[in-house]
């Protein structure tokens, strides 16, 4: 009977995992594997258990994010799982896309030891999306958290509107307002300026706004924020938020850990 390889297990990641990737890393590059050398003694040194560092040399099919022009082919390292026999899955002529940084001219590292996945027509469209959107002069800003949230009540029972003003990683000025009418129901929306209008209302899942909010959002309006508002007032506050968040949904990712170092 003749001996098979190992098959390439195909992770399925999700828009938060994809994003994550493609907005931490300087070089996104969909390529095509042209080499594989495996790596044993000091080059091999911290490599999992159950798995086999590999060299690998790739033709460059697309950059779909990078700083400069880049080398038609790319050597770079992966550690990839291995059977009971310690073969790993054949790699050649594999299409994959990667999220790395430059280190020399053909050479770049991963941002992370599983920086790449598998090429797919919807991994690719997914990717590229997020980085055109990211690009936009009005990129939706990186949230860090809450800056202060307010409620004020309307003029009948049940009616009311929350003003949430958000922290961002460049100052950038965000928000989100839900709003309770008699005659229009509940409703929220996102201001991305100074001035707090209607903006995006109910941003679309897996899009760069949602994966913002959804994604790196606190799951409850801390009390210190606002401890001295009438009790009334801070469970309005946190019943909206909480609505916000429900009509979110939630960020589920493939990936445990979001650090790259």
């Amino acid at each position: 009977m003749q001996n098979k390889s190992p098959m390439i297990v195909t992770r399925q990641l999700n828009y938060g995992d994809l994003a994550d990737f493609a907005l931490a890393s300087n070089l996104v590059v969909h390529v095509q594997i042209q080499g594989v050398k495996p790596l044993k003694g000091a080059m091999a040194q911290g490599t999992p258990a159950g798995h086999q560092r590999l060299l690998i040399q790739a033709k460059v099919i697309a950059l779909l994010k990078a700083p400069d022009s880049q080398a038609a082919r790319l050597e770079y390292l992966i550690d990839v799982p291995v059977d009971s026999r310690g073969r790993f899955a054949k790699m050649k002529k594999v299409e994959s896309l990667i999220f790395a940084r430059p280190i020399r001219s053909g050479e770049v590292q991963l941002i992370a030891p599983d920086a790449w996945v598998a090429w797919t027509e919807e991994n690719g469209q997914t990717v590229r999306a997020i980085l055109t959107a990211a690009a936009q002069p009005d990129a939706a800003p990186q949230i860090s958290g809450i800056a202060s949230a307010f409620h004020s009540p309307g003029s009948l029972p049940g009616e009311g509107e929350t003003q949430i003003f958000l922290t961002t990683r460049d100052n950038r000025p965000a928000s989100l307002t839900v709003q309770r009418r008699a005659d229009t129901g509940t409703r929220w929306f996102v201001s991305l300026g100074e001035v707090v209008d209607e903006g995006v209302s109910q941003p679309a899942k897996n899009t760069l706004l949602w994966y913002r909010l959804a994604c790196f959002l606190p799951q409850t309006v801390p009390d210190t924020l606002i401890g001295d508002q009438p009790e009334a007032m801070r469970t309005e506050i946190k019943r909206d938020y909480s609505y916000i968040q429900q009509s979110l949904g939630p960020c589920v990712r493939a990936r445990a850990s979001r650090s790259f170092p």
